[in-house]
C-alpha cells in the first residue's frame, strides 16, 4: 500500500456504509458470517512515564482511525482515567460498575461519534489499579465480545510497568511506545520495553518521541533509544517518527477535544497524520488476535465468558 492509498484510507470510512450502525445509531446486525468471525485491531499506546502525552496521541490516533473503519477506545488507566475529558463526553458508567457486578462492559460503553466509542475506567477509584485475576478476566470477556463489532481497538494504557498494564500491552496486536526527550522518560520508556520483550518475545513495539523542538532532535533522540536496547536488549523497537512540542495540544486539552478536530492545521495534527498511516500499515500487517480474547487468556476466563 503506497502513501496515497493510506491516505484515502484516512480519509474515508471503508469497512461499512453505516460504519457498523443502524439508523438509530444501534450496533448495525449483519448476516455475514465471513465478517462476523473478524476482530479488530488491536493497538495499545503505552508510556514508561506519566506526562508525555500518550492520550493525546491516543485521542488524534482513534480519531484518524475511526474514519477507516469503526474504532472503540479503551481507557485502560484504571481508576485515574481521562480518556473521556479528550472526547468531551462524562461517562455515567464505567469500568468500576463492571468489577463490582453492576452493569456489563457493554452497559458501559459511550459514543463519541458516528464510529468511535469508549469504555471508560473510572476517575478516583484506587481499587481499579490492581485489578484482580477475576476482575480483570470480567472486563476481558466483555472487551471479547465487543470486539467483533469494531475494525480497529485502541488502548489508552496506564502509564508506568504494573503487571496490569504490561498485561493490556502483551495483549495488543501492536504496541506504540511514546516517550519524550526527557531522560527520564527515556529511562522509563526502556524499562517499559524490556518488560514487554520479556513478555511478549515475538513482538516488535513501535516508538514515537513526542514534545520535541526539531525533526532533528526526534531523530537523535529515537536513534540513542534504539541504540540503547540493540546494545542491553538484543532488539529495538520500530522508531516512526517524532510529533512537535505544540501549543495547540494545551489548547486543544483545554476544549476537550482531538487536536485533529480542534485544530486540524497545527504542527501537532500535521505530524500525527503520518503517524497514523504507518500505525494503520503496521495493524494490517499484523494478524488481529482479539485483545479481549488474548487478554482473558492470560488470567482465566470468569464463568459464563464466551
Amino acid at each position: 500500500m503506497n502513501l496515497d492509498q493510506a491516505r484515502n484510507l484516512l480519509r474515508f470510512a471503508t469497512w461499512h456504509p453505516t460504519n457498523g450502525r443502524n439508523g438509530d445509531g444501534e450496533p448495525a446486525v449483519s448476516d455475514a458470517p465471513p465478517r462476523a468471525a473478524v476482530r479488530a485491531s488491536s493497538l495499545c499506546v503505552a508510556s514508561g512515564k506519566g506526562g508525555t502525552g500518550k492520550s493525546v496521541i491516543s485521542a488524534s490516533l482513534a480519531t484518524l482511525l475511526a474514519r477507516n473503519g469503526r474504532t472503540l477506545i479503551v481507557d485502560a488507566d484504571m481508576g485515574v482515567g481521562n480518556a473521556h475529558i479528550l472526547q468531551n463526553i462524562a461517562p455515567a458508567h464505567s469500568f468500576a460498575d463492571v468489577v463490582e457486578g453492576k452493569l456489563s462492559v457493554r452497559d458501559v460503553r459511550m459514543s463519541c461519534g458516528s464510529a468511535l466509542d469508549l469504555l471508560a475506567a473510572g476517575s478516583g477509584i484506587s481499587n481499579l489499579a490492581n485489578l484482580s485475576s477475576w476482575e480483570l478476566s470480567l472486563i476481558a470477556a466483555g472487551i471479547e465480545e465487543l470486539e467483533l463489532e469494531y475494525r480497529h481497538l485502541i488502548v489508552d494504557s496506564a502509564a508506568g510497568i504494573s503487571n496490569q498494564t504490561l498485561a493490556f500491552a502483551a495483549a495488543s496486536d501492536v504496541v506504540l511506545i511514546v516517550t519524550t526527550p526527557d531522560v527520564t522518560a527515556l529511562t522509563d520508556a526502556y524499562a517499559f520495553l524490556k518488560l514487554l520483550l520479556q513478555r511478549k518475545p515475538a513482538c516488535t513495539p513501535l516508538l514515537v518521541v513526542n514534545r520535541v523542538e526539531s525533526e532533528d532532535e526526534g531523530q537523535r533522540v529515537g536513534a540513542r533509544m534504539c541504540s540503547v536496547a540493540r546494545k542491553f536488549l538484543g532488539r529495538e523497537p520500530r522508531f516512526l517518527g517524532s510529533l512537535p512540542d505544540d501549543r495547540a495540544v494545551v489548547r486543544s486539552v483545554h476544549d476537550r477535544a482531538p487536536v485533529v478536530t480542534s485544530e486540524p492545521d497545527s504542527a501537532f495534527a500535521h505530524a500525527v497524520r503520518p503517524l497514523c498511516i504507518a500505525v494503520l500499515e503496521e495493524l494490517q500487517r499484523s494478524t488481529a488476535h482479539g485483545m479481549g480474547r488474548t487478554l482473558r487468556a492470560t488470567c482465566g476466563a470468569p464463568v459464563g465468558a464466551r
